[in-house]
């Protein structure tokens, strides 16, 4: 093609036909103008294509992820849901000053028990790493990030602050003297009787539920978050 065009321009130089070849020499270049316009266009597209592509893919982990995370808060908020209730029900029948009866073992042994959040984090690592602009729906993108600075933080801050040494030794050795674990999720008083006059213990009990329901919101809040983010997410990679 090169050399086709290099024989016209030679032959209108040849035969003295400047105003020709000034007309096809501007003519030239605005075919390799317009050809490379092309090129750049087509190789837009490409790299758009791939882009789609990779946050299609990016989509479809943080999916993955997302759907795990849900599962684990789902069952957390259980266990301190859990723990909260027992605790009312505990302090309920020392102040009432009802009988022992064998289903409060279940209720003191649960005061022992909390959740632990694993949360996936590999496909938002990813992400950050790519840069966050990937994702193209604004709405995702701040619900995702919101979500790991604000949400999961708060979750993991509250279960790191409860279980910290401080607290254990303010609780446990509270309910460890005073109760006798049997098996899991089973626990006797040493006397029972001797509880519902015994405030420190109420107290304790109080605080174990108090501080286990305030975790338990803050993960139901998370997964509550969680689930609009899957539903955004859906929609979008169905789009």
């Amino acid at each position: 093609m090169i050399k086709f065009f290099r024989r016209i321009r030679f032959k209108l130089m040849s035969e003295n036909k400047t105003g020709k070849y000034l007309k096809y020499a501007i003519g030239e270049i605005i075919l390799v103008v317009v050809g490379i316009l092309i090129a750049l266009q087509i190789n837009n597209w490409n790299e758009t294509d791939k882009r789609i592509a990779l946050e299609k893919k990016m989509l479809k982990e943080l999916l993955t992820n997302l759907r795990k995370d849900s599962l684990d808060n789902a069952i957390n908020a259980q266990w301190y849901q859990r723990v909260e209730r027992s605790a009312r029900i505990i302090n309920l029948s020392l102040e009432k000053k009802i009988p022992w009866h064998d289903s409060l073992a279940n209720h003191f042994g649960n005061l022992y028990t909390h959740g632990i959040s694993t949360y996936n984090t590999s496909a938002f690592e990813n992400l950050k790493s790519i840069g966050f602009d990937l994702i193209r729906n604004d709405s995702i993108r701040i619900t995702l990030t919101n979500l790991h600075s604000i949400n999961y933080r708060l979750v993991e801050k509250t279960e790191e602050e409860f279980s910290k040494d401080n607290h254990n030794q303010m609780v446990l050795p509270i309910l460890t003297s005073r109760l006798k674990m049997e098996r899991w999720f089973h626990a006797v008083p040493h006397d029972y009787e001797s509880l519902m006059e015994d405030l420190v213990f109420q107290e304790t009990v109080r605080f174990r539920g108090v501080t286990m329901g305030y975790v338990g919101n803050n993960t139901k809040d998370a997964n509550i978050r969680v689930g609009n983010l899957i539903r955004m997410i859906e929609k979008e990679l169905r789009k």
